[in-house]
């Protein structure tokens, strides 16, 4: 199982950090990254939002580029409804050839209302012009003369240059894990990501539908399934509790008045529910939860260390701490003896 770091730039009002110290610290820790052993950075897209949930995905995974030399880049999700696809079929190629072909393109239909309205974007159409801005996308990179009819967009014939540095395209994740959405992953190539907010029964039944789909196009199984979680990791399991909840109410939270059709209401006053949503707790009982997603199939986890209103030296110590003391338990199994119930 690889490992991701997860960031969405959260800043409830009242906190004591400012967007100012989180972007700043955001460089540092994938930087730290990089060298800790990661295999990804991880950015996640909304708009409209009052704690400033990251708004510009391409400007922030380009300033990392910069300060990094491996670590694979990638958007979780960017929503691509709420762009203009030829636009971002040029800044995604920019940004391949800046990090030298180290970025993946996640992508999503998208779910908040209001964010529709603010961009002037038709919410009922969000379907059709997702499928039309796929097509547009991979026939960009080519970087041959096209041209595009459909009923969102029409595009007289163009040439899309600079093309990206990986070829036929800058690799796409797909969100979503409604049949159609799954459907779409496997014929695109994609793996299911389902969200942060999904527990492990749900995951587990909606990757055994990825796979019996992928059997069902002549694919080999199990495919890619790339899951994020929000984390922390303390000395103890009451101390990563008692500093991760604020962080995590405020999250999902902000969530549920988006209008995600789950209540969170129980999990926030039970960890025995909440642990089925999140990794928090000491070395052991974390690297006991990672195992878990690691049988499942997970094969990339994306780990946000940086909880909304978090300092962040406890989501640096943190993202430290996982691979250093966390990893090497998962892979072991020798955890299960001391971690806390």
């Amino acid at each position: 199982m690889r490992y991701g770091v997860l960031f969405s730039f959260q800043d409830p009002p009242g906190s004591q950090v400012g967007h100012p110290a989180l972007y700043e610290a955001a460089l540092e820790q994938v930087v730290a990254a990089e060298s800790q052993g990661y295999e990804w950075v991880n950015v996640t897209e909304h708009h409209v939002a009052a704690d400033g949930y990251l708004p510009a995905l391409i400007p922030v995974l380009s300033a990392m580029a910069a300060v990094t030399e491996r670590i694979r880049l990638s958007t979780g999700m960017l929503i691509l409804t709420l762009h203009h696809p030829l636009r971002i079929a040029e800044e995604a190629a920019v940004l391949d050839i800046l990090s030298g072909g180290r970025l993946t393109l996640g992508v999503a239909v998208g779910y908040r209302e209001v964010e529709f309205a603010a961009l002037g974007v038709d919410y009922a159409k969000r379907g059709q012009r997702f499928r039309e801005s796929l097509e547009i996308l991979e026939l960009a990179w080519r970087g041959e003369p096209f041209a595009y009819s459909g009923q969102i967009f029409d595009i007289p014939e163009v040439v899309v240059r600079p093309t990206p540095v990986q070829r036929p395209g800058v690799p796409l994740w797909l969100g979503g894990t409604t049949p159609v959405a799954l459907r779409r992953a496997v014929r695109h190539g994609s793996p299911c990501f389902p969200g942060a907010t999904d527990e492990l029964d749900v995951v587990a039944a909606r990757f055994a539908q990825y796979n019996e789909l992928r059997e069902e196009a002549g694919l080999e199984s199990p495919g890619d399934l790339v899951l994020p979680r929000l984390t922390l990791v303390a000395d103890t399991v009451e101390e990563a509790r008692r500093r991760a909840l604020p962080g995590i109410r405020a999250m999902f939270e902000t969530y549920q008045s988006w209008g995600l059709p789950v209540d969170f209401t129980a999990a926030l006053r039970d960890w025995s529910l909440l642990d089925e949503l999140v990794i928090v707790g000491d070395p052991a009982r974390c690297a006991e939860q990672a195992r878990r997603y690691a049988e499942l199939g997970v094969t990339d986890l994306m780990l946000q260390y940086q909880l909304p209103g978090l300092d962040p030296a406890v989501a640096g110590e943190s993202q430290a701490r996982f691979l250093q003391e966390c990893a090497p338990l998962v892979e072991t199994g020798d955890e299960k003896e001391d971690a806390v119930g």
